[in-house]
């Protein structure tokens, strides 16, 4: 094994070149057997599973991938996992069933390796959309009959409310996010009267209590499509997230134009910038020559009558990382995809025949009142398509420094989530890496140049005489230093290896890599 010396010299010297996979372990997966995995940085990682109706088991393995404790622990039988919550102390799992206003959720400490278990009650046909935790409080948003509904929860009194939410106009509850470095939770509005949207942001403390409250109103011409809110210190705040033009906007579609981002210093807002797709560099890499000419082409007779060309695209903000003087933004293009199918149930019907392990929470973009989302008559959702991510760098005056870009290999998930991962450099290098068919693709750029181009690793078993039949999940995440964790399930054959490789055998991996 190489070593990789945490120096910045030698790491900006071997960023740009080699990849290694340090140490792969495997788990036999049979019948329905499923994990869920939550990094955990230099603590570790966890493994989430349910072995049967009426017991979870998390593990937990050191950063060398050794097993250090596993526990197993009583759950009710008719309830599925949904989802987990890290704050940076403990690891919080979610238990559930459709509709169902029973929910259990244990506290899994994730040093001594010992679990607490509580039950609370919640509204009458709340669908949750969002699970996040904070200590011992736990906010959890979601609908009730179309209608936004944000509730906290104090485990150790097992007492929850509703927190009030009524903001004037319809509105939905974006996202949900927790700020460790000031111990909030951050949450986003959408507010809409008529085809225009502003963005209302709300943080709130431990104890329920709203700690903060920004709205940011759009330009006349346009409506606010997403936000999210990062809290930098006591008094400055900004918001990210897409615009689009009023006039496109209907029940049925959200068309992004571009991003915005706004700064906020006390009760004041200092400015909004708007940065339309069409004066980015890079933003329609993603298309092949002919397409982008033509693009081109579209972009530049418009901006010549002095107008803009109306785009409509779908975009996945990340939370902004301060970066020396100015700001990284990061979004990644999607799309979603239906087939006809007679079962008209929301996410292909399983909602209401239990979750896939681990895939609880209702997806927003579905059914938000919002922008619709849910398809035609005889519809089924068939999973969200990833075109590419953008990078961009933001001055701190809000204006457009320069942006990059890296197209995803058709790339596709039943959940919308984050599939890019963003890791900078004092040399002021940036890469760029996503998994995707049990490889790793990364890309590193510097602004706006490309300084390696996209780049397959192969995620291999360091198996002789291995063959990976089929990669049916995988994933990976930034997890410490000059460190990456990938993981995910493979179906393996060996036709000629030791008695505990040969034949064919079904696996849960997990491959430290450095990089």
């Amino acid at each position: 094994m190489k070593l990789f010396f945490l120096t910045s010299l030698l790491i900006s010297i071997l960023v740009d070149t080699r990849a290694q996979s340090v140490k792969r372990i495997e788990l036999p997966l049979s019948g329905n057997a499923a994990y869920q995995t939550v990094p955990l940085g230099e603590q570790g990682v966890l493994l989430i599973s349910k072995p049967d109706r009426g017991t979870f088991n998390v593990q937990k393995f050191d950063s060398n991938l050794d097993r250090v404790w596993s526990i197993d622990g009583p759950i009710e039988s008719n309830l599925d996992y949904i989802t987990s919550s890290y704050d940076g102390q403990a690891v919080f799992l979610l238990f559930s069933k459709y509709r169902s206003t029973l929910y259990q959720i244990v506290k899994v400490n994730v040093g001594p390796g010992f679990v607490e278990t509580f039950t609370i009650n919640t509204i009458d046909r709340f669908e949750i959309t969002d699970f996040k935790t904070l200590g011992y409080s736990v906010f959890m948003a979601g609908m009730v009959r179309n209608e936004p509904v944000l509730i906290y929860t104090q485990l150790t009194t097992a007492q929850t409310r509703v927190l009030p939410s009524a903001i004037k106009g319809s509105n939905a509850i974006q996202t949900v996010e927790v700020d460790t470095a000031h111990h909030l939770v951050n949450v986003c509005f959408a507010v809409k009267k008529g085809r225009q949207t502003k963005i209302v942001a709300r943080s709130y403390e431990e104890t329920g209590e709203l700690y903060t409250q920004v709205s940011v109103d759009p330009e006349d011409d346009f409506s606010l499509l997403s936000g999210r809110l990062q809290v930098l210190n006591d008094s400055v705040r900004i918001v990210i997230g897409t615009y689009g033009y009023r006039n496109m906007q209907s029940s049925s579609m959200a068309a992004s134009q571009g991003l915005y981002i706004s700064k906020i210093v006390g009760d004041e807002t200092v400015f909004t910038k708007y940065h339309s797709f069409t004066d980015f560099k890079n933003f329609f890499n993603f298309m092949n020559e002919r397409q982008q000419e033509k693009m081109e082409r579209r972009i530049k007779k418009k901006k010549e009558s002095g107008t803009d060309l109306k785009l409509n695209y779908r975009l996945l903000v990340h939370d902004i990382v301060p970066k020396d003087n100015h700001y990284l933004l990061v979004a990644e293009a999607f799309y979603p995809e239906y087939r006809y199918n007679n079962n008209n149930g929301m996410m292909g019907g399983y909602g209401f025949t239990g979750y896939p392990f681990g895939m609880g929470l209702y997806n927003p973009y579905l059914w938000n009142p919002m922008y619709g989302g849910r398809g035609y008559n005889q519809q089924v959702f068939d999973g969200f398509t990833y075109t590419h991510a953008i990078v961009t760098g933001v001055d701190q005056n809000g204006n457009l420094v320069w942006d990059n870009s890296i197209n995803f290999d058709n790339v596709k998930s039943m959940e919308l989530r984050e599939k890019i991962r963003v890791q900078t450099f004092s040399n002021g290098n940036s890469r760029l890496v996503y998994s995707h068919n049990g490889a790793i693709r990364s890309k590193i750029i510097k602004g706006n140049q490309v300084i390696d181009s996209d780049r397959v690793i192969p995620n291999e078993t360091n198996v002789e005489g291995d063959k990976v039949r089929k990669t049916s999940t995988d994933d990976i995440d930034y997890w410490y230093e000059n460190f990456y964790l990938a993981w995910g399930e493979q179906r393996i054959v060996n036709a000629a290896g030791d008695p505990q490789t040969r034949g064919r055998r079904n696996v849960f991996y997990l491959n430290k890599i450095a990089y």
